[in-house]
């Protein structure tokens, strides 16, 4: 099971509901992966960044993650499921490419 974690942009502009889309994409992933806040000093395998707009580049740089995967709207939700549950197969590298 993946090690996941989550930081929300600010939320200055969001243009989707950002809280339905974390709902969403942990529900999706609760046989694939765990979620928590990040905590300093953990390593994860995937950071879930859920933006509300495209014009925040900020990548959370202090968090140790393998990964990185960004939404920036809501057709990013299920892109981003499937990423994820790519990173979870048996034998995976964890090597797919963040969106």
């Amino acid at each position: 099971m993946l090690r996941c974690t989550v930081k929300f942009c600010g939320g200055c502009n969001p243009r989707y509901d950002r809280g339905q889309a974390y709902n969403t994409v942990r529900n999706a992933l609760t046989d694939a992966a765990s979620f928590s806040y990040p905590e300093d000093g953990i390593h994860y395998d995937v950071l879930l960044i859920i933006r509300g707009c495209t014009g925040c580049p900020y990548l959370y740089e202090e968090i140790d993650a393998a990964h990185r995967v960004i939404l920036t709207d809501a057709e990013d939700i299920q892109p981003a499921i499937h990423q994820i549950l790519q990173l979870a197969q048996p034998g995976s590298t964890h090597a797919a490419a963040a969106l």
